[in-house]
C-alpha cells in the first residue's frame, strides 16, 4: 500500500512540475503516449545516454580536423614538393571555389582560369623537359586530389592538359 502511495505521490510531484503550455506544443509535433510508451522500454543506460543530450550545460565535443589522407602520403613528400601542393590548394580554394558553381551549372568552363593556371606551373608534372616539372608521379595524384577537393571537373581538366596533352607532346618528340 506504501508503494502506491508513493507512486501517486511522485506523479502529483511530476504533475505540478509540468508546463501544460509546452506539454500542448509537444503533442501538437510527437504522439505522446507513444513516445512514453517507447521510452519506458529504455534501459537505465539508454535514458542516461538521453538525458545527456537533453542537458543546456553539455559541453561540446570538439571534432577533429578532416584529414583525407589516409596513406600519409603528404609525408612522404619533398618540401619543395609539398610547397607546390599548398599553392595548388590555395590556389583552388581562392580562385576556383568561389566562382565553379556559377560555371557547373550553366555547363560552362571558367577560361578565364586558364592563363592563373599556367602561372602555377604544373602542366605535364611528370614529365622531363619542354618546360615540365620533372616530378614523380604520386605528385599527379597528390595535385589532382588537390584540385578533386574543391572541384572535380577542374582536377578532370588539369588530367586532360597534363596527362593527354603535354603526354602527346613528349612522345611525339621522343
Amino acid at each position: 500500500m506504501s508503494n502506491t502511495f508513493s507512486k501517486i505521490r511522485n506523479a502529483i510531484d511530476l504533475f505540478r512540475s509540468i508546463d501544460f503550455d509546452q506539454l500542448s506544443a509537444i503533442s501538437q509535433k510527437v504522439d505522446l503516449p507513444k513516445l512514453m510508451q517507447n521510452f519506458s522500454k529504455l534501459d537505465d543506460k539508454q535514458l542516461g545516454g538521453l538525458m545527456k543530450m537533453f542537458d543546456p550545460n553539455k559541453k561540446k565535443k570538439e571534432l577533429p580536423p578532416i584529414d583525407g589522407d589516409f596513406y600519409d602520403i603528404y609525408h612522404t613528400l619533398s618540401p619543395e614538393q609539398r610547397e607546390i601542393q599548398l599553392k595548388v590548394r590555395a590556389f583552388m580554394e581562392k580562385e576556383v571555389k568561389p566562382l565553379v558553381n556559377h560555371y557547373w551549372l550553366r555547363d560552362e568552363f571558367p577560361v578565364e582560369l586558364i592563363p592563373k593556371f599556367q602561372k602555377l606551373d604544373i602542366c605535364g608534372v611528370t614529365y622531363e623537359g619542354y618546360g615540365c616539372p620533372g616530378m614523380p608521379f604520386l605528385m599527379e595524384g597528390v595535385l589532382a586530389m588537390e584540385m578533386a577537393r574543391v572541384d572535380a571537373s577542374i582536377a578532370t581538366f588539369f588530367g586532360v592538359q597534363s596527362g593527354l596533352s603535354m603526354g602527346s607532346i613528349y612522345n611525339a618528340e621522343v
